[in-house]
């Protein structure tokens, strides 16, 4: 494998600045709304933030209540959104004539929760930083259970924290640890359930949250790395080298537009706010 110090001179070097697109304090988690809005997260404020990428504006969509801080986002159904906030996951629908957030269920034994991926119309995965593992959640009935744990999910570092970003497609799962510095895959079922063994794709450069693009291929925000880096699902293997594609100073999240204009735009969650880079 290309060790870190060699790994991230090839990245620094390959990488285009990304423009600002709103100032948003400590961006968490982003989605992008079916009619191109961005929605964002931020885990000290129960707050869903709405920002307008042609206006380049932001405004406060709901108030998660109940909330201190929210996480992860994924859209399930048409403009219906997942959200975690705290040990809750909360229903966010804009198909009503305003916005409304619904508390589904609370994962009483959950630690941090962190990560979320849509599996299906009704279920979702929950990441939990705390204590490694992924939870299977279903959105009408709040019923929920261990999907998956693996040590690659397992939390390090002072905070504790582990698993951070996942995202499903196509029967795998795709997730990052942060502070192991890795990246990981692993087959599942309808269910969400493992059916083969973890990959480790690679365990020399931070990952934060991840997102696909229209072209098929995977981004992953590496935090403290100040950039966002693109791998091939279909060639993703033990040591894999990733393609820098955009520097942002703290970059957490990504999300890509929908509209015939910005669908081969990233959208960028980072520490100062959400950015923007053409990505083909």
């Amino acid at each position: 494998m290309v060790q870190i110090s060699s790994l991230w001179a090839t990245i620094q070097n390959r990488q285009a600045a990304a423009a600002q697109v709103v100032k948003l304090a400590s961006t968490e988690n982003l989605a992008v709304r079916p009619n191109g809005q961005i929605l964002a997260t931020n885990m000290n404020s129960a707050s869903l933030y709405a920002v307008d990428p042609v206006a380049k504006t932001s405004s406060t969509a709901v108030v998660v209540t109940g909330a201190s801080g929210l996480s992860g986002i994924g859209e399930y159904l048409p403009d219906v959104f997942a959200v975690i906030g705290g040990k809750g996951i909360y229903k966010v629908d804009f198909t009503g004539a305003k916005p409304t957030a619904t508390l589904v269920k609370t994962i009483t034994e959950g630690s941090n929760l962190n990560g979320l991926a849509v599996l299906n119309n009704d279920t979702v995965l929950v990441a939990d930083a705390g204590k490694g593992n992924v939870y299977r959640f279903s959105m009408t009935t709040g019923a929920y259970s261990e999907a998956l744990k693996d040590p690659t999910m397992a939390p390090s570092g002072s905070i504790p924290f582990g698993i951070d970003g996942i995202k499903y497609k196509d029967g795998v799962v795709w997730y990052t640890n942060i502070f192991k510095n890795s990246f990981h895959k692993v087959p599942v079922d309808a269910t969400g359930k493992a059916t083969g063994s973890v990959v480790t794709l690679w365990s020399n450069l931070m990952g934060d949250d991840l997102c696909f693009g229209p072209n098929g291929k995977i981004y992953v925000a590496t935090n403290g790395k100040n950039s966002v880096v693109e791998v091939d699902p279909v060639t993703a293997a033990a040591g894999t080298s990733p393609k820098a594609v955009a520097s942002v100073t703290g970059s957490t999240s990504c999300g890509f537009g929908r509209g015939e204009k910005d669908k081969d735009v990233m959208y960028v969650g980072a520490g100062a706010g959400i950015y923007s880079v053409t990505v083909k």
